[in-house]
């Protein structure tokens, strides 16, 4: 299949090509990295609709707390691009995997949240959103919490819960859910471990026993976890664990 993904050179994005890839797909990469942006998708793809098999979209702003200081941000990137590819591929009907997140389950806490509700809103019957826990690997931002915790560069920890998942796993998930036509079951699914875990406790597990713990930001979700039913029922199973992860990168 010819494979148009968004964010492409991103976190996700490069782990999703480079897999996709080596099962022989093409791929028509789209990420402001590559002077493709976003904002071009739709108008520069009109043309090629009949080399187009499949839209992955995970090109997002995916910051909770920056978008409480700029909504305008999110809303536009966010909300009305996504809203522009959902409407092409559903006119040109091509099957739409798009980014979502955990914080739909409690998107009245921030914008970023906020604009994931409204994208699963907007979404049509062909178009499966993708919830994300908090995804960690090799290649994760490096403002990310986990490289952090690893490089010993966290000045506190919160008591949040999080469901940790691999980006590997996240992978897996997103080529099952392409094989078996996943929109004709649901319309998104959670995409996480199922094992919630406090943030707190990582600090020791890296060596670090005395990092301060804090109360979380009122604009995140307390609890993540994933319910990962519909994804265990579909054959899909996490190969990877935070603790072992972490454990293993601090020997």
């Amino acid at each position: 299949m010819r494979i148009a993904l968004t964010g492409s050179r991103g976190f996700i994005g490069s782990h999703v090509k480079d897999r996709l890839m080596s099962l022989g797909h093409e791929i028509d990469e789209w990420d402001e990295k590559i002077n493709k942006p976003l904002k071009d998708f739709t108008c520069v793809s009109k043309g090629q609709t009949e080399h187009i098999d499949y839209v992955i979209h995970l090109a997002a702003y995916a910051d909770v707390r920056e978008s409480i200081n700029e909504p305008q941000k999110y809303w536009d990137n966010n909300v009305e691009r996504t809203t522009e590819i959902q409407k092409f591929c559903d006119f040109y009907d091509i099957p739409l995997l798009y980014a979502s997140s955990s914080c739909i389950h409690d998107w009245q806490l921030s914008p970023y949240g906020m604009s994931k509700k409204v994208n699963e809103e907007t979404a049509f019957p062909n178009q499966v959103g993708l919830r994300f826990t908090t995804v960690y690997g090799e290649g994760a931002r490096d403002e990310m919490l986990i490289g952090r915790l690893i490089e010993g560069r966290v000045s506190y920890l919160t008591n949040h819960i999080r469901d940790f998942v691999h980006v590997d796993d996240v992978v897996d998930a997103m080529i099952l859910l392409m094989e078996h036509n996943a929109w004709l079951l649901k319309p998104a699914y959670d995409i996480g471990t199922g094992n919630g875990v406090v943030v707190s406790d990582l600090g020791p597990l890296a060596g670090y026993p005395d990092i301060p713990t804090r109360e979380g930001d009122e604009c995140e979700a307390h609890d993540n976890t994933a319910d990962i039913t519909d994804m265990l029922a579909l054959g899909w199973t996490p190969k990877y664990d935070i603790e072992e992860y972490i454990k293993g990168k601090t020997k």
